[in-house]
């Protein structure tokens, strides 16, 4: 690229670019439907109602970290270590309700005229207080309140070691987690299924399975479509049903490394952050090696039927690895890893407060796992601790199809500009193209900078003359130099918003990057409204979109195109190696001949942060919380980031309908839309229940998502004979008495009702009657010695299918529904 002499006026230029082009409205977003095929439906214990109870209510009074440890000293090793502090109130202390048990809630859809249990898992929330006193920041941070998980395992807990082997991590005094103090289901309690398990509304009148005591159903409605499909939430009795899935067979999988456990050194550039019980450490093959801070390794793989995960530590998320065919192979690794930067984007900048902190050297050494737990519809791990902020928290929560990465920011204030980092980097020659709003038609991932202007790379850095950046970057750096600005102690690479390829806020927009191995859309947004704290969001504001591919630009840390040979310094050797281009192709590994670059390396970036660390109190006041959604999809599918990326303004609908016991109360009536079978020339409708035989309906001759016609459309082209209908009007278990049972009709044209009880083929019952008032006649059904012997032979109840017809002479029509008897 041509380079031009610039003068004071570039600089100028470049201030009120962003003024000016702040005032370009963005383009409105296409309307175009979410794709939910991907998208979890979480729901909280306090939307069902009385199966729920209160959560624990808890309060703790600020600065009882003083009394319990003099922070203050040099020696901290005396002080507690990751742990939760106790409040000084809750609610959980007294008498207290207990909730429906959590392991006996179940969900199911209706599907082809039977119940068929789904993917369903129910995660039980409280409160806690993090503290980690002996942390060389800890008289800053002091304790926070997070609510999170009752975890399968919380790895904070892991400081002392197998006492047949020092290498192998146990957990002190043999607690490995802590259960929710409210017993069974909660308000805050959270039950999880995906929106592609929902189906059919189960017909009114249809029975619940076998051993389930209430039903609730949960619509599930898509606001822009109009579609609605059902998941019913059952709580099984005593003796009833167990979950058909679990962590093993369910959706995700979740597997610690076979070496996962062994310690090894973990400490921190700055040695007191973070601080770690001190022991035996070993290397890979379980050899001690040491003795010193030490963690366990924590290496973890995540499989779904869509994608695999990788974990080389708490903060080295270092592989993403898409499936084309559901689950039986897996592309190419598409990252080089997630990365974080504090105070300087690169470690050659100078920042005379801070110096350069990133995920590998700094964070991985001062943090610890708050805790994992698997089920059958999603994974949650949650790593603590980052250096000076002692209380930071980030969560990781797997689904089939998409990651959701939520972070609580807890930390003091960070100088201005640089900020704080986080992005995902991609490995090179892997993907080719990147989208979001402002460049729909997408952009080339080869190493070249795309950015009009904003990537101010160090000046002083003459490793940086040659980067690939615009006229207007370009520019600044000579006019630093020519102002002899490299002779202050402060210089650094300082990234701002272009605000010709990005929106203004990293909230505002979605991306997408794209290869042949694979596509991920994600986006930046707020969970839930309560995430917002005062302070938290106003800084939310400053928080800018990330975009950088040059692979000559050398952020400190990552494996591909090359090696960082030494992660985190700013003394990168460079002899021999140069910036990979589209010509090398896929390097093979990490590649020693190449620099590591910034591959489509895209994220948000903080422009600085004031106090986020909720000025000493105990309640959440001034932390920033945001989570980023990612979803996983094969091949390349072109520009699929309005479909995929626009769940957060496009929210699906789930509410929960009152209890139903025994049958479906609610629920369209047994007929054309239920049990009954379709009028004459009427096409038979998809997943209707079977006959009475049992066997499933044929295929269906409707085209695939055809409904019914309207009714005046349907009265226009059916043939205009006259018929008569009859409804029958049961709504719960029937008991038989002497013999006999009955039922309603409401009948249409007609002044007799007919009902035959079928069980399977065989008919065990039959009766009639004279139509009373307003066409309605109840109709005493009696059962033949067949039925009875039946009946006998199953005293819980024989499910019987029954047939009404009008008799008349044109009759031409009846309905069905299905009961349960019972002696």
């Amino acid at each position: 690229m041509r380079r031009r002499p610039v003068a004071a006026a570039a600089l100028l230029a470049l201030l009120c670019a962003p003024a000016l082009a702040w005032g370009q409205a963005p383009p409105d977003p296409p309307d175009v439907a979410a794709n939910r095929e991907t998208e979890p439906v979480v729901l909280t214990g306090a939307a069902f109602g009385e199966w729920s109870v209160p959560r624990n209510v808890t309060a703790k009074l600020p600065l009882t970290d003083l009394r319990d440890c003099n922070e203050l000293q040099h020696d901290r090793d005396e002080c507690a270590h990751n742990h939760y502090a106790e409040p000084e109130a809750e609610t959980a202390d007294g008498p207290a309700p207990e909730g429906e048990p959590v392991d006996r809630l179940l969900g199911y859809r209706w599907e082809r005229g039977r119940w068929v249990q789904v993917p369903f898992q129910v995660d039980e929330v409280f409160e806690r207080y993090l503290d980690n006193s002996a942390s060389g920041f800890a008289a800053y941070s002091g304790q926070d309140r997070h609510t999170s998980y009752a975890f399968d395992r919380e790895g904070w807990r892991f400081t002392t070691h197998d006492p047949d082997n020092p290498c192998v991590a146990r957990p002190q005094d043999g607690v490995s987690t802590m259960a929710d103090p409210v017993a069974g289901l909660d308000h805050d309690d959270e039950l999880a299924f995906m929106a592609s398990d929902a189906g059919e509304a189960a017909p009114s009148g249809t029975p619940l399975p076998e051993g389930i005591e209430s039903a609730r159903a949960v619509p599930v409605a898509d606001p822009l479509t109009g579609a609605t499909r059902f998941v019913y939430v059952m709580l099984a009795g005593d003796g009833g049903p167990r979950p058909a899935f679990d962590a093993g067979n369910g959706y995700v999988r979740y597997e610690r490394d076979p070496i996962a456990d062994l310690y090894e050194r973990s400490e921190s550039n700055y040695a007191s952050y973070g601080n770690a019980a001190k022991g035996p450490y070993c290397d890979a093959e379980g050899k001690v090696i040491g003795n010193w801070k030490r963690r366990p390794r924590d290496y973890a793989t995540v499989t779904t039927p869509r994608y695999r995960f990788r974990y080389d530590g708490r903060w080295l998320m270092t592989g993403i690895r898409i499936s084309p065919d559901g689950g039986e192979t897996y592309g190419p690794d598409l990252v080089d890893r997630w990365k974080a930067r504090a105070f300087a984007q690169d470690p050659g900048s100078e920042t005379p407060c801070c110096g350069f902190e990133d995920e590998d050297v700094n964070w991985g050494g001062s943090s610890t796992l708050l805790g994992e737990l698997s089920g059958p519809v999603r994974t949650i791990r949650e790593t603590w601790g980052a250096d000076s902020g002692t209380n930071v928290v980030r969560r990781e929560t797997f689904y089939r199809d998409e990651v959701r990465q939520k972070s609580w920011l807890r930390v003091h204030p960070i100088p201005p500009l640089d900020g704080i980092y986080a992005q995902w980097d991609f490995n090179a020659g892997v993907m080719t193209r990147f989208y979001n709003m402002r460049r729909p038609g997408g952009v080339a991932v080869d190493g070249r900078n795309d950015e009009v202007f904003g990537n101010l790379d160090d000046p002083c850095n003459v490793n940086y003359d040659g980067n690939d950046t615009g006229d207007t970057d370009q520019g600044y750096r000579q006019l630093y130099r020519q102002l002899q600005l490299c002779r202050s102690p402060y210089h650094q690479s300082v990234d701002v918003f272009d605000p010709t390829f990005s929106e203004a806020n990293a909230s505002l927009s979605w991306s997408q990057t794209s290869g042949p191995a694979g596509t991920i859309v994600d986006r930046f947004q707020i969970e839930r409204a309560t995430d917002l704290t005062p302070g938290g969001a106003a800084q939310a504001v400053v928080a800018v979109p990330y975009y950088r591919d040059d692979s000559c630009f050398d952020d400190g840390t990552g494996s591909d195109p090359g090696p960082r040979l030494r992660p985190g310094e700013a003394d990168e050797p460079r002899e021999g190696r140069r910036c990979w281009t589209m010509s090398d192709g896929t390097p093979q590994g990490s590649d020693p001949t190449l620099f590591q670059g910034s591959i489509a390396t895209h994220g948000v970036h903080l422009l600085f942060v004031a106090e986020s660390d909720n000025a000493r109190l105990t309640v959440p006041l001034t932390e920033i919380v945001s989570e980023q959604r990612m979803v996983m999809l094969p091949g390349d599918p072109g520009n699929v980031g309005e479909r995929y990326g626009r769940g957060f303004e496009k929210p699906l609908v789930a509410t929960v309908g009152p209890p139903e016991r025994e049958r479906i109360v609610f629920g369209p009536p047994p007929g054309d839309d239920g049990d009954g079978d379709p009028p004459p020339n009427d096409p038979p409708p998809s997943g209707r229940p079977p006959g009475p035989s049992g066997d499933p309906p044929g295929p269906s001759s409707r085209p695939p998502g055809a409904t019914h016609p309207p009714r005046g459309q349907a009265r226009r082209t059916r043939p205009r004979t006259r018929r008569s209908a009859a409804r029958l009007l049961v709504r719960r278990h029937t008991r038989v008495r002497r013999g006999a049972f009955t039922v309603g009709c409401r009948l249409a044209q007609a002044r007799r009702c007919a009902v035959t009880a079928l069980a399977g083929r065989r008919r065990v019952g039959r009766g009639s009657a004279l139509a009373r008032g307003r066409r309605t006649a109840v109709v005493k059904v009696r059962l033949t010695a067949a039925g009875r012997r039946l009946l006998r032979a199953n005293p819980r109840g024989l499910r019987v299918r029954l047939l009404a017809r009008p008799v008349a002479p044109r009759a031409a029509r009846h309905v069905s529904a299905t009961t349960v008897l019972h002696r």
